[in-house]
């Protein structure tokens, strides 16, 4: 948890301004195709395979046809590692891990589970942090341009924005166990671009925040922009 929160927070830190483009979220779509094409047919490495030995010991496997649990460890790695360039010119990890488990009586169905409780848990995390910051700022703030009825705008529109901007997560693990009762266990880890995700997050509170007048949208940049 204290690792997600610590990469959602240096997400925030590199949502400086708005007016990203279509073009520039094209651009970001070519660079991650590339990189899934590089590391396609990467080798497992030695700690993918050590920590693959660790999985089987505990039950883990995965679906018939998928790849095998060295494979996926080495693609999560490889992800993990990319690094890319913030608006302040240091380096961060390009892309943040959540991983959840989910039970249920068929493989399809806990994993579609897992998956979408990953997405759900990581949009209310951004959607909490993001609200608790503008109500800070409203409590700091020495003017009247930060009240309660900004604060409530910005809160009844950071769902949709959020919801909106979070539409998919790169599958890195798919892995499941039998239990003792037939059902099955199913973890599945996902991705999370982060230059994606800052470029439609600019782009939908543009879109957004701005039909709520100046005051919310001005607010809004402010809270971004200083995270938080």
């Amino acid at each position: 948890m204290k690792k997600i929160i610590l990469s959602l927070c240096m997400l925030f830190a590199a949502l400086a301004s708005f007016g990203q483009n279509a073009l520039e979220l094209a651009k970001q779509q070519q660079e991650l195709e590339a990189f899934n094409k590089k590391i396609l047919n990467a080798k497992p490495t030695k700690a993918a395979k050590q920590q693959a030995k660790e999985l089987k010991k505990e039950g883990w496997t995965v679906p018939a046809g998928e790849p095998s649990i060295e494979q996926q460890v080495t693609k999560s790695q490889l992800y993990g590692e990319e690094l890319m360039a913030t608006e302040d010119g240091a380096t961060t990890k390009r892309f943040f891990m959540h991983t959840t488990m989910q039970t249920s009586g068929t493989y399809n169905v806990g994993y579609a589970a897992a998956r979408a409780n990953a997405m759900a848990e990581v949009a209310g995390m951004i959607k909490t942090q993001l609200v608790s910051s503008i109500k800070l700022k409203a409590d700091n703030s020495q003017t009247s341009a930060i009240n309660a009825t900004t604060v409530d705008k910005f809160s009844q529109k950071i769902d949709a924005i959020v919801d909106e901007t979070l539409t998919n997560g790169t599958p890195m693990l798919a892995i499941y166990r039998r239990l003792q009762n037939g059902n099955f266990e199913v973890q599945v880890r996902l991705a999370f671009d982060k230059k994606d995700i800052m470029a439609r997050m600019k782009k939908n509170m543009q879109k957004e925040l701005e039909k709520e007048g100046d005051a919310v949208y001005k607010v809004a940049q402010e809270v971004i922009s200083n995270q938080m």
